[in-house]
């Protein structure tokens, strides 16, 4: 096996001549700006009240419990879906149309959503 140092050094010095082209390129545009005295408007100035953030207590935080849903609505939103994915089939023309509508539907379509107290 025969190994060619030749091109890999060649290679390698054209790839250093290539990095130290760019950082002189760097150099020369940051003795530009600092000859022109350019200032970045941008630039968050350093705080004297950070460092006095940094040491102060951390103050704990409440957090809200995570919202369950109930079984109730659970099965509703389940049945909101399925009934959505059957339209979606239907208007497809890959599943036939419901005549009667399934019975957990029609039974929460029998009660009133809100109810009204009587006084």
């Amino acid at each position: 096996m025969k190994i060619d140092l030749e091109s890999s050094l060649r290679t390698l010095h054209a790839r250093r001549t290539e990095l130290m082209n760019q950082v002189s390129a760097i150099d020369t545009a940051l003795a530009a700006l600092a000859a022109a005295g350019i200032t970045v408007v941008n630039a968050a100035e350093p705080h004297p009240a950070a460092a006095a953030d940094v040491t102060s207590p951390v103050v704990p935080r409440r957090v809200k419990a995570r919202r369950v849903l109930s079984e109730g609505h659970r099965q509703a939103l389940l049945e909101g879906r399925r009934m959505a994915n059957h339209r979606r089939a239907v208007d497809e023309g890959h599943a036939r149309e419901l005549l009667v509508p399934s019975p957990a539907l029609s039974e929460a379509a029998a009660l009133p959503r809100l109810v009204k107290r009587a006084k």
